[in-house]
């Protein structure tokens, strides 16, 4: 059965780091599904060449950023481009988007990703037009909310949302089970794991030419970060620890690529310990470079802080770090472990004091990381390939459908 599928979010499809908002809705078109995104420019600060007031919505066919055989068809909303007007008018734009969208056509499913600004109003109109919701819960909202007096009503919305959807596409076990607790009967919810493209993302050797761009040699041991940079990432206790990593392994970089909010702090930081020589940050980095950046590194590392936002996470970043054949050092997150258990996958956990510890360890026994990095491609490929995760997501939104 071929689906028509709307898909919403409340982040910008064109511009927010690669990650399953773009690839779930990509796989699912090479599948042969027709798929539309409504999304939302959370982004709109960061554009100083568009008018403060634009409301239009653009629209735009034959869209993808993760697969270039991919095909969606992208309705982008507009907002004031204004501190805290732009939230509200985006909730305004994407309503009247997603409400224009469903008197169009018919389509057969609505997959919402966003719960405070776009939950409510998606769920609205799906259910004035008939159309079946499957919301895709991957992280837990009102966590993420910027302000703590936001974390009630976007609790409540998160309710309304899990009670109102037709089916729950739960992240980890423990999304499930934090679903559940808001009344919502077992049999709506699928636990559907993240993955990674395993054509993409395999192993291979070293780029010498890419690291060169960064000032980064031949000889040099390269410690791998990459995503968004959280206060909460654990890079401040890995800088601060670095200086007896190099006192062991004096040619050792720590790429960071990626952005965030600490990532200025962070760059202080590293001048204050005195390795800032040896603290690359990269920025942002095309997706399609993301498998040579990995394949160019020595070991990964994610060495988050456990916090109510962490805890029950599954980053699909370790997902394609493994999938190249590198080992992972990483702190224990209990969303992560019923998938990544340990050194079967190619993952070695510890504490957050001692991760640099550990990555010295590993740096001095090349035979333990090549066992890892063996066992880190093997699991990939037997259990987390996107495309039997697309499927997967397909035929669960087909049973509803038949429900």
């Amino acid at each position: 059965m071929l689906l028509k599928i709307l898909v919403v979010h409340e982040v910008n499809y064109l511009t927010k780091i690669v990650y399953e908002f773009q690839i779930l809705p990509e796989l699912l078109s090479i599948l042969g599904h027709d798929v539309t995104v409504v999304d939302f420019d959370d982004t709109w600060d960061e554009v100083s060449d568009r008018p403060v007031i634009d409301l239009r919505t653009t629209r735009q066919s034959g869209v993808h950023r993760a697969y270039p055989d991919a095909s969606v068809r992208l309705r982008h909303p507009g907002v004031v481009r204004l501190p805290l007007v732009a939230r509200l008018s985006g909730a305004l734009t994407n309503a009247v988007e997603v409400y224009r969208a469903l008197s169009d056509s018919d389509y057969d499913v609505v997959l919402l990703y966003g719960v405070p600004t776009v939950g409510i109003q998606t769920c609205l109109s799906a259910r004035k037009h008939g159309v079946p919701i499957v919301f895709r819960s991957i992280d837990i909202s009102h966590q993420l909310v910027p302000a703590s007096v936001l974390a009630p009503p976007t609790r409540l919305i998160e309710k309304i949302i899990y009670n109102t959807a037709d089916g729950i596409s739960a992240l980890t076990p423990r999304i499930r089970d934090y679903v559940q607790s808001y009344g919502v009967p077992a049999s709506k919810i699928h636990v559907l794991p993240a993955g990674v493209d395993m054509e993409r993302f395999c192993p291979g050797s070293r780029n010498d030419a890419l690291l060169s761009d960064w000032g980064i040699t031949q000889a040099d041991r390269v410690i791998l970060f990459m995503g968004t940079i959280y206060r909460f990432s654990g890079l401040d206790r890995v800088i601060g620890d670095f200086p007896a990593l190099l006192s062991r392994h004096p040619n050792s970089k720590l790429l960071v690529v990626g952005k965030g909010d600490d990532m200025e702090r962070l760059k202080k930081r590293s001048e204050s310990v005195g390795v800032s020589s040896n603290v690359v940050f990269t920025g942002v980095q095309p997706y399609s470079l993301l498998p040579d950046i990995i394949r160019s590194s020595d070991l990964c590392i994610n060495p988050f802080e456990l916090n109510a936002i962490t805890r029950d996470i599954l980053p699909t970043k370790l997902f394609q770090y493994l999938a190249c054949g590198r080992p992972l050092v990483a702190t224990q997150l209990p969303g992560t472990m019923p998938f990544l258990t340990g050194e079967s996958e190619g993952v070695v956990y510890r504490t957050l004091p001692n991760i640099v510890n550990t990555l010295a360890d590993l740096l001095d026994a090349p035979q333990r990381c090549a066992e890892l990095g063996n066992n880190a491609s093997r699991a990939m490929g037997r259990q987390y390939d996107w495309k039997h995760i697309a499927q997967s997501l397909a035929n669960w939104i087909e049973e509803i459908i038949q429900r």
